[in-house]
């Protein structure tokens, strides 16, 4: 995947981006490892909103909210893809999320992962993973999302 990147005004265009991403995640069926969605930017700078949005579109219905002092929480899923988790690094690295099983969640094929601040566990995310940059925009709700892989 060559870098590709989205300008959006607003947190709406944040979430169809990511609506659509998901769509076409779960369009694919499961390869060697877990799907892996990496997500870096300043704090305010859209990363949740995505994830929100991203796990609607996976038929989460529960809550979802930045889990900055839990680290991880997994979300059951219908289909091919069982289990969704959501992390936030911000609180950690790689050596505790190591801890925490998450090499274990990497591993299963049938998960698909969204990290925030993912640059704090980067050496333990696979190659494939698709890396998210989110900036703040010149105008308060713009952002730019740049996508490319590990």
């Amino acid at each position: 995947m060559e870098q590709i990147s989205f300008d959006v005004k607003s947190a709406r265009g944040t979430a169809t981006i990511a609506r659509d991403l998901a769509a076409e995640i779960i369009k694919t069926r499961p390869g060697r490892g877990a799907v892996v969605v990496g997500l870096n930017g300043e704090l305010g700078s859209g990363k949740t909103v995505f994830v929100k949005s991203f796990m609607r579109a996976l038929g989460v219905r529960r809550r979802v909210i930045s889990p900055t002092f839990i680290l991880m929480r997994n979300f059951k899923l219908k289909g091919h893809y069982t289990r969704a988790y959501h992390v936030d690094a911000y609180r950690t690295d790689d050596k505790s999320l190591s801890r925490l099983g998450f090499k274990r969640v990497l591993g299963d094929p049938k998960n698909i992962v969204l990290i925030e601040w993912a640059g704090r566990a980067r050496r333990l995310l696979p190659r494939s993973a698709i890396m998210i940059n989110f900036e703040h925009g010149i105008k308060q709700n713009e952002r730019r999302l740049t996508f490319n892989r590990r």
